[in-house]
């Protein structure tokens, strides 16, 4: 879970998550495009090897990095609650 660094100004911290946020969403959207080239591949030349690769999708890869999409969500979530409460 991610962590302020020590002395680090909130909004630094926030953009810093937003960062890692928007990276790990490139990296999902590669591993999407990697999938579509391998059905593509497929298509042309089906072989078992292939075909056990496609079973497989979306593999390990994705599931971690939606993972961390998710639970970074949840500290960015937090974060922004404390920096901006809610009148009461």
């Amino acid at each position: 879970m991610a962590k302020p660094i020590e002395g680090e100004d909130p909004y630094d911290f926030i953009d810093r998550l937003l960062e890692e946020q928007q990276m790990k969403h490139f990296e999902l959207a590669g591993l999407v495009g990697e999938y579509r080239q391998h059905f593509e591949d497929m298509r042309e030349n089906p072989t078992a090897e292939a075909a056990t690769f496609a079973r497989g999708l979306p593999g390990a890869k994705y599931r971690v990095n939606s993972k961390f999409v998710s639970e970074n969500w949840l500290v960015l979530e937090a974060e922004l609650q404390r920096l901006f409460p809610r009148p009461e």
